[in-house]
């Protein structure tokens, strides 16, 4: 039967974020959100073509790109978003077919390596040891980074089409009006769903559990959301960062964005794992206290 992590498994939730923060620094988060913000940024920009020549096949390549672009400027600093959309273009403009492959081919790389930081975490914060062969952790981490990416395609094709779906059911039919309100829901639906995949098969669990959505995945989205609108609005207000780094400040603010990025996530991860081996723990005691009697 699999545990109602929305119980906490009876941590009230002040105990639940105590522990959270004593398995943060106990499994070195913060060096693993370091790590994770080196390998992303390798592989944003080979990710972001092939995501878009992903688009191109559903007829998406122009409007994609700029409700993309759309959305990572809502979530990034200006100086940093400017930096993506430059280098983005000078990409494309100057790369060839076979260069743009090996692109792709160096992003997997990358974006894999950072799975695999995120595999790492994952095991410490469920308490358990890697097993699995040095393939398998391979094969593991290049089809949760596929299956990531694939998820957002369809996310961006979902919002994409919305339209189009909603013009064919007839504009002001209920059914049009549904799809036009749903499509939005479906595409953080699909988020969540790519948390729950990676909660599932990311960790080397001896009994795993599925679980559509999580408190670890709505606080990872949560923080997510805080931190790329306090560092939005820190640089506003205060930002410095060019008076110390000059031309580089713009890649500073956007490594930046990635670690603070990777911390969010890796909690989220960290807040599961405290309430699974919370539930864990209670069966294991449960079973003992119960054996005397059934042995009697």
């Amino acid at each position: 039967m699999a545990t109602n992590l929305f119980s906490f498994s009876g941590l009230s939730l002040r105990d639940v974020a105590r522990r959270t923060w004593a398995e943060i620094l106990e499994d070195d988060v913060f060096g693993r959100a370091a790590q994770l913000a080196y390998y992303f940024f390798l592989a944003l920009f080979p990710f972001l073509i092939f995501v878009i020549a992903s688009l191109s096949v559903f007829g998406f390549a122009d409007r994609g790109r700029v409700l993309l672009f759309q959305f990572v400027a809502g979530a990034l600093p200006p100086s940093a978003f400017e930096l993506i959309d430059r280098t983005f273009s000078e990409i494309i403009h100057s790369s060839g077919p076979l260069k743009m492959s090996f692109g792709i081919v160096a992003s997997l790389w990358s974006a894999s390596m950072g799975m695999n930081a995120v595999m790492d975490t994952l095991n410490a914060a469920y308490k358990v040891k890697e097993n699995r062969s040095l393939f398998k952790q391979y094969a593991v981490a290049t089809g949760l980074t596929l299956g990531i990416a694939l998820l957002l395609v369809i996310s961006v094709v979902i919002v994409l089409a919305g339209d189009k779906i909603a013009h064919a059911l007839s504009p002001g039919n209920i059914l049009a009006i549904t799809w036009k309100v749903a499509q939005w829901p479906l595409a953080l639906a699909l988020i969540l769903l790519a948390f729950a995949i990676t909660f599932y098969f990311a960790p080397d669990l001896p009994n795993r559990q599925w679980h559509w959505v999580t408190p670890g995945a709505i606080a990872g989205v949560i923080l997510w959301l805080v931190v790329s609108i306090g560092l939005r609005i820190y640089l506003h207000f205060l930002g410095t960062y060019s008076v110390g780094y000059g031309s580089l400040g713009a890649v500073i603010v956007l490594l930046l964005w990635f670690y603070l990025s990777g911390i969010a996530v890796l909690s989220g991860a960290v807040i599961n794992g405290v309430i699974e081996n919370r539930a864990a723990s209670a069966g294991v005691a449960q079973q003992r206290n119960t054996s005397p009697s059934k042995a009697a």
